[in-house]
């Protein structure tokens, strides 16, 4: 099973989100691949109910819980919407709402409660990439946001790469194949019932069957590409 996580980021109104997943709910999907759609927070709660057929994530929420916290969304929101998947770290998020490793550390604490998988995202920047430091990178990330005394359930890395990420480039198909055995030895001393590794980084119709041929990998998580009808059809039987 292949998990493709389509990151409508704020790409889509609520009536294009509304579109888009009317299609994906009447589309037939080929029964390897597992498409799960991400949509803005508006339009979330409203798909959720009206496309029972869709499987959705959130693409964030926050760590205050209840209560007087203008703009910020509790994990509640998605809880209890039956919502099953949820970004955290993403690199945006990191990039624009400051959220660090610590922070990442406690929203995935509280996934723990509830059903929800998460879907922790992980990458280097493109000095740390030509200086070939990725592997120390991604430890001191893995490092600060899991805990190897907690037993965790499913949950999802997304390795992207800052640099890969709407630039159009990629990295080689080795090189994510060594990504993903670091990730997954190097979590070896950690307590997983399930850990799926994907790759998330300029991933279009062009190359998605070159990166498909990395048998490392669990799926992928798709940013610009996965608005597009002619991209959604690469799953469909």
């Amino acid at each position: 099973m292949k998990f493709i996580i389509f990151n409508w980021k704020s790409y889509l109104n609520f009536d294009e989100s509304n579109f888009l997943t009317k299609f994906i709910s009447k589309t037939k999907f080929k029964n390897k691949y597992n498409l799960i759609v991400a949509p803005s927070s508006l339009a979330l709660g409203f798909l959720k109910n009206k496309y029972k057929n869709v499987n959705f994530s959130g693409q964030n929420f926050d760590f205050y819980g209840k209560g007087g916290f203008t703009s910020f969304m509790p994990i509640s929101d998605l809880s209890e919407n039956n919502i099953n998947y949820a970004l955290i770290g993403h690199s945006e998020v990191r990039q624009y709402r400051k959220e660090n490793n610590s922070i990442v550390n406690l929203k995935l604490k509280l996934t723990l409660d509830t059903k929800i998988t998460p879907i922790v995202c992980l990458g280097e920047d493109l000095n740390t990439y030509k200086k070939k430091l990725t592997t120390d990178y991604l430890k001191k990330q893995i490092i600060e946001t899991f805990d190897k005394n907690t037993q965790y359930k499913e949950v999802f890395i997304a390795y992207e790469p800052l640099w890969a990420i709407g630039s159009g480039l990629v990295p080689t198909n080795d090189e994510i194949s060594k990504i993903a055995d670091f990730i997954n030895f190097f979590l070896k001393d950690y307590s997983f019932k399930k850990l799926k590794i994907l790759y998330g980084g300029s991933v279009n119709s062009e190359n998605l069957e070159q990166l498909s041929k990395i048998k490392e990998l669990d799926g992928f998580l798709v940013g610009s590409a996965s608005i597009k009808k002619s991209f959604i059809n690469k799953f469909k039987l």
